[in-house]
């Protein structure tokens, strides 16, 4: 059991309470979600960001406000009837047209504007959460606790932290990826990212981290800016925010009897589906030789939206006839169901070329279900080593693990769903004891 903690605990709720009219929630969503439900029992007061200045609320109102995430968002909630009707038949034999995914862009993604934050409100009050009337004040002494990295770059918003030196700023920090890797994101996203870097390395006192990757990453970003005793940064590994697979579905024949693969996250360069996608052609190329036996091609299933700069993959999943029959976008699966479609997949494959964590690679683990995954450090830490790795630019060894795998009596998938059921997965019961016994510290 973790200590209890001496200081006030004051939770930003902004992030959270903006998010709520999104159907499908991100990963960064869920994370919030949890740690609100974690603390409705234990937040002394919710913040909330203000033009002028932040807005301090009763704790009372945080139990109405993870019920309406979790109504919204649960597991429980079967919003994926028609995109699992979709699955079915797709996994059964039917060569429908792949449907063209809705983009699912962030709150701030899509320009400058910083009304969003505040205009939105009234649409989450619509979705079963009111913020108080009646304002409190923020203790001192207190902890800020600010999970999502949330529109960081507007440096407003922060204004008020330096005037309460008695505060002790908490912020969660996720990644660092468009500082290294640019490309991969919109034209001009670093100059925005690098404020949001800059407000971190500004207020915070201390730190909290899903990797020791993310922290040594920020470690040096604080040594960049000759800051050499940087704050106290945390290390936990994020838990599955899945639920154990729904007996309702574990076992419909279409799943059981069916080849297929799946692939989360939102299509765009950085996840790197080009190359999942030209080892289906691959496979399709091979079956379709005349006088060349091959084995029949796995189904491919991505799960997630279309982003930015895919045009390359959007081509092949419109028009190519020798991918198509064998691939399926869709999005809106709900949690019990996106458990099930991955417990029973011969693997989850996850060839990005950076992550900060990878929470789709420790879904799959915890769920006993086979990974390949790109070969890069922070997927080798968050893995335990669990999973079977291939550089995302080696196509070759791509092809022949998910060949090895199809065939779950060969002796290579028999091996690798050992070395699944070999991973120890991380529970939030152990994570927030974790964060709090370092909170608790400070």
């Amino acid at each position: 059991m973790a200590p209890r903690m001496a200081r006030k605990l004051a939770f930003d709720v902004t992030h959270l309470a903006s998010r709520l009219p999104i159907e499908t929630p991100s990963g960064i969503d869920k994370v919030d979600l949890a740690f609100a439900e974690y603390l409705t029992e234990r937040a002394d007061i919710l913040v909330h960001y203000g033009l002028r200045k932040p807005r301090f609320h009763s704790p009372a109102g945080l139990a109405s406000l993870t019920h309406a995430g979790s109504a919204r968002w649960g597991s429980h909630k079967n919003y994926g009837d028609d995109a699992w009707a979709q699955l079915s038949s797709f996994l059964a034999g039917s060569e429908k047209p792949i449907p063209v995914a809705p983009v699912a862009m962030g709150l701030l993604d899509g320009g400058r504007s910083i009304a969003p934050v505040v205009k939105r409100k009234r649409r989450v009050q619509q979705n079963g959460w009111r913020f108080s009337r009646s304002q409190v004040l923020l203790p001192e002494n207190a902890i800020y606790l600010n999970v999502a990295q949330f529109a960081f770059e507007y440096e407003r918003f922060f204004r008020w932290l330096p005037e309460r030196p008695d505060l002790m700023p908490v912020f969660m920090v996720h990644d660092l990826l468009p500082l290294d890797y640019p490309e991969y994101f919109r034209p001009g996203y670093k100059q925005r990212f690098t404020q949001r870097t800059r407000t971190i390395l500004t207020h915070a006192k201390a730190v909290l981290a899903a990797s020791a990757y993310v922290k040594e990453r920020l470690e040096r970003a604080y040594s960049e800016q000759a800051r050499a005793a940087a704050v106290p940064i945390h290390v936990t590994a994020l838990p599955s925010s899945l639920p154990p697979p729904d007996d309702r579905f574990t076992h419909l024949p279409e799943l059981a009897d069916t080849s297929y693969f799946v692939v989360l996250g939102t299509i765009e360069p950085r996840k790197n589906h080009l190359l999942l996608l030209n080892i289906w052609r691959r496979m399709a190329e091979q079956q379709s030789t005349a006088g060349r036996p091959s084995p029949a091609v796995p189904k491919l299933i991505i799960v997630g939206s279309r982003g930015w700069e895919n045009e390359q993959v959007v081509d092949i999943l419109d028009r190519s006839a020798l991918v198509r029959p064998h691939v399926l976008e869709i999005s809106n699966l709900d949690d019990a169901r996106l458990a099930v479609l991955i417990a029973n997949a011969r693997g989850l494959l996850f060839p990005s070329f950076a992550e900060g964590y990878g929470l789709p690679l420790v879904e799959a683990l915890s769920l006993k279900t086979p990974v390949i995954a790109s070969d890069i450090p922070v997927f080798r830490e968050v893995s335990q080593g669990c999973a079977l790795f291939a550089s995302p630019l080696d196509g070759p060894r791509w092809l022949n693990l998910v060949q090895a795998l199809s065939d779950p009596a060969g002796e290579q998938a028999i091996s690798a769903r050992h070395q699944a059921r070999t991973f120890v997965p991380p529970t939030w019961t152990g994570y927030f004891e974790s964060v709090q016994g370092f909170l608790s510290t400070l």
